[in-house]
């Protein structure tokens, strides 16, 4: 039971991390996103050499207090993943996540699409050493699969430069739509995809209709003035995070029913907003929430937040001023 549990975890981060020349598939043409089903209603999208290029994720990383034996700088922790996991994410370009969440508590519907340049028997050979476990092969539109041994999960290799890993029935799902056999995901999901543009990290989730009703029940939170109400009728969720140079930015971007609910929901939080400028005490926090910016767009309604490394550490050094000011 261990190593059913176990094994889809070790093939999904052996999958991101071989990276080397070898596979002799033909050229594909076809982008991650031109490969994702009809049937998802989440996707996401990291772009994995950017993150682990940036300078400032080192000195986080330096930063932050370690035991004894842990790794004590980036390139350690990195190499101490490949020495113990075969996994480098310094080798990888990007990763796309696909899958189906309308039923929550099923996980039988999820694909990874990896980006780089991959040796299909380094990869194969890598995985089967790890878990202990032998790969039987399938063939699927005229494509190798390789399986664990309930054939519930599959890796196909569909060009030296990309490849899907995850539930066989989302990998052939995925290959149907690369074949135009199969619709490809469209509609608000991609539309609000799209608007994310191109930041390090971006989510879309379609919000089933048990939280649309669990937010539409939701009362004002004590004197928090803001009631979930004013959120009830989102369908789609957008998520993204992006840092240049020391700006940080967050954008959320939810896609309402209608025009009138999203206009309802910027109303509702350009007046909390007001509220706490200008009943905090700590001007800090009333600069930071002064840089939010929301804005409408059709049925879209986007909330920017931007911030600075320094303003970070200026806020936290004003927290733990006054958390210690309360033990005095």
């Amino acid at each position: 039971m261990a190593k059913r549990v176990l094994f889809p975890l070790v093939l999904v981060l052996a999958v991101v991390s071989m990276v080397a020349p070898g596979c002799s598939e033909p050229e594909f043409d076809l982008t991650p996103i031109e490969l994702v089903p009809q049937r998802a209603s989440m996707i996401a999208d990291v772009q994995v050499s950017q993150i682990l290029e940036d300078p400032g994720l080192k000195e986080t990383f330096a930063g932050v207090e370690k035991e004894p034996g842990q790794p004590q700088t980036f390139d350690e922790a990195m190499q101490q993943m490949v020495e113990e996991t075969g996994v480098d994410l310094r080798d990888i370009d990007r990763i796309l996540v696909f899958g189906d969440i309308t039923a929550l508590e099923q996980t039988d519907y999820v694909g990874l699409i990896a980006e780089g340049d991959f040796s299909e028997e380094q990869l194969i050979s890598d995985i089967e050493q790890k878990t202990g476990e032998k790969f039987t092969t399938g063939e699927y539109k005229g494509y190798k699969l390789y399986q664990e041994g309930f054939e519930e999960y599959s890796i196909v290799f569909l060009s030296e430069k990309m490849l899907i890993a995850g539930t066989t029935k989302a990998i052939e799902d995925a290959i149907d739509v690369s074949k135009g056999i199969r619709d490809k995901a469209s509609g608000v999901l991609i539309d609000t995809y799209n608007q994310l543009g191109n930041p390090l990290v971006k989510a879309v989730i379609e919000l089933p209709e048990e939280a649309w009703a669990a937010l539409d029940e939701e009362p004002a939170m004590g004197d928090f003035p803001l009631s979930m109400e004013a959120f009830a009728d989102i369908d789609i969720l957008g998520l993204a995070f992006n840092k240049e140079a020391e700006t940080i930015t967050i954008e959320i971007t939810p896609h309402f029913l209608s025009t009138d609910s999203a206009q309802d929901a910027r109303d509702t939080i350009s007046g909390a907003i007001s509220i706490f400028r200008g009943t905090l005490d700590v001007p800090e926090l009333k600069d930071l929430l002064g840089k939010l910016e929301v804005r409408l767009s059709d049925s879209w309604l986007t909330i920017i937040f931007e911030i600075t490394q320094s303003e970070i550490e200026q806020l936290m050094e004003t927290f733990q001023s006054d958390f210690m000011d309360g033990f005095e």
